[in-house]
């Protein structure tokens, strides 16, 4: 159908010795009225499901009724975007500079109903603090909103559909809290209680969350080898505040929370990071302030002893539909006749995905795989990237902190985006 502009309707009446064709004028004008609106119609529904690459949100798509319509969701960043995925389809791109050297500048979370992907925007990175907008992205439909988050700098999902945002406050040595319910038209957050801090110099991170809970993370002065990590779990209404063992780690500690049955959490402590000999424990954590250790043996490489020789590194924790915990471990062996402690790494396994069993890991399979997201019973987002496990000169142009995404279903890996830094889904069902 012609896309010109209209003239009106012109009669042309010719006398051809025939008989008029039967078609009278009005129904003539009805037909071409029909065909008019249908045009229209199926005009309004192209656009409804198109895409726009050069615009945050790609699609128009309408909500979501259940949670089994975002069912293989899941985003990815790069270093400067971040793509909600819907399958191999992307539903929105947003513009955004991500921190290649340090994760803790680039937390995206998902709302626990699913129905939400959430970030900070990078003003901080680029010396602007103040500018700070939370960056919600509706995992439905692909719209884009920002809302005013002054110096925010670090966020958790709570209750059904909102996050909690840490900012500092005047008011007092610990930080401030702004809580956004992305479901609501609200243009802004409101002031929430703030997690307990322990009024030391150190930043209070969140490590992991449930409806109802916060794991956070804060280093603590202790003795003359170090600043361990203090972890408490408390609930998002500030009150309620449990203690537990001090971690010999740094806060890039993976973490994971089980946000169905008991509401249990994991987290790995990143022991020693640099050095050959490296233990990386995993330990379950109860709602009571109690850690139970877990049997790595199977991960460890050959000769593992403890700070002595070979070495672990857990990259990513998560909890499956399925109810297991599940992690991406590398591994290596020491050669001790080497100098320097990143020329003594000897790889022997690379990163993949292993699985808790009760109390012991077991093998969940072999590819390699660095960080590993459920989309649904047999589709996985997978992200891969380089071990650079040796010698550091033998990397020297590899880019180590970025990688190849690709989207698993039924263990066939096809392509989904290069150049990625991390990727995220809602909470395994």
């Amino acid at each position: 159908m012609a896309r010109g502009r209209s003239r009106g309707p012109v009669v042309v009446m010719r006398e051809q010795g025939r008989q008029a064709s039967g078609v009278s004028v009005g129904r003539l004008v009805a037909l071409v009225a029909l065909a008019v609106v249908c045009s229209l119609v199926a005009t309004l529904f192209v656009l409804w499901f198109s895409t726009d690459d050069g615009a945050d949100r790609l699609s128009h798509d309408r909500p979501a009724r259940t949670t089994a319509a975002l069912r293989d969701s899941y985003a990815y960043i790069r270093e400067k975007e971040f793509v909600l995925m819907r399958g191999d389809r992307p539903l929105a791109r947003v513009p955004r500079v991500f921190d290649t050297a340090d994760s803790l500048h680039n937390k995206v979370v998902w709302t626990h109903g699913g129905t939400h992907v959430a970030f900070l925007s990078d003003d901080e990175l680029l010396d602007s603090p103040k500018d700070t907008h939370l960056i919600a992205v509706d995992a439905r439909t692909g719209r884009v909103r920002r809302l005013p988050c002054p110096r925010c700098y670090d966020l958790a999902a709570v209750g059904e559909s909102g996050v909690l945002a840490l900012d500092p406050t005047p008011e007092g040595p610990g930080p401030g809290a702004r809580r956004f319910d992305l479901d609501s038209t609200a243009t802004s957050g409101t002031r929430a209680t703030p997690p307990p801090d322990n009024g030391e110099r150190w930043v209070l991170y969140f490590l992991a969350s449930t409806r109802t809970h916060l794991l956070t993370s804060q280093a603590t002065s202790y003795g003359s080898s170090g600043s361990p990590m203090q972890l408490r779990l408390v609930g998002t209404d500030g009150g309620g505040a449990v203690s537990y063992p001090l971690f010999d780690s740094n806060n890039h500690m993976p973490a994971a929370a089980d946000t169905d049955g008991e509401e249990q959490f994991a987290v790995a402590e990143r022991s020693n990071p640099g050095g050959c000999a490296a233990p990386f424990p995993i330990y379950l954590l109860d709602r009571r302030g109690g850690t139970r250790a877990t049997d790595m043996s199977a991960a460890l490489p050959p000769g593992f002893v403890a700070g002595r020789n070979g070495g672990v590194e857990v990259h990513d924790l998560w909890w499956g539909g399925d109810g297991h915990l599940y992690a991406t471990i590398a591994s290596w062996t020491c050669d001790s006749t080497k100098r320097y402690e990143d020329e003594k790494k000897v790889l022997h396994r690379p990163s993949s995905l292993w699985r808790l069993d009760g109390e012991k890991w077991v093998s969940a399979g072999g590819k390699p795989a660095t960080v590993v997201r459920q989309l649904d019973r047999d589709t996985r987002a997978v992200l891969r990237l380089p071990d650079c496990i040796g010698p550091a000169k033998q990397f020297e142009g590899t880019s180590c902190g970025t990688g190849v995404l690709y989207r698993e279903h039924d263990s066939r890996r096809t392509t989904v985006a290069e150049g990625v830094l991390s990727v995220f889904a809602p909470p395994a069902r």
